[in-house]
C-alpha cells in the first residue's frame, strides 16, 4: 500500500517538474532592424529564450501585431516542449 501512494506520489512530482521545465521561458520584445531602398526601418518582434543543456536558446516567435503576449508565450512554450523532448 505504501509502495503504491510511493510511486503515485513520484509520478505526479515528475510531472509538476515537466511543467515547471516548461513555465521556465521568457518572452520579450526584441528590435529588428531591415534596410530597404529607401532606408533604414526599425520593427519589434517577439522573441523567447530559454535554457537548453546549459546553453541559452533564442528563437524567433513573431509579429506583436499579428498576436497578444499570451499567445506568444503560449507558443514559445510549444516550441520549447518539442525542443526538449517532452511529450504532450
Amino acid at each position: 500500500l505504501r509502495e503504491e501512494e510511493a510511486r503515485r506520489l513520484e509520478g505526479e512530482a515528475l510531472e509538476a517538474l515537466e511543467r515547471a521545465r516548461l513555465e521556465a521561458v521568457t518572452v520579450y520584445l526584441g528590435p529588428v532592424e531591415k534596410t530597404t531602398a529607401k532606408g533604414t526601418k526599425t520593427y519589434r518582434y517577439y522573441f523567447a529564450s530559454w535554457k537548453v543543456g546549459g546553453k541559452v536558446k533564442n528563437v524567433y516567435i513573431g509579429s506583436p501585431r499579428k498576436m497578444p503576449l499570451e499567445e506568444a508565450t503560449a507558443k514559445a512554450r510549444e516550441l520549447k516542449r518539442r525542443d526538449i523532448g517532452l511529450q504532450r
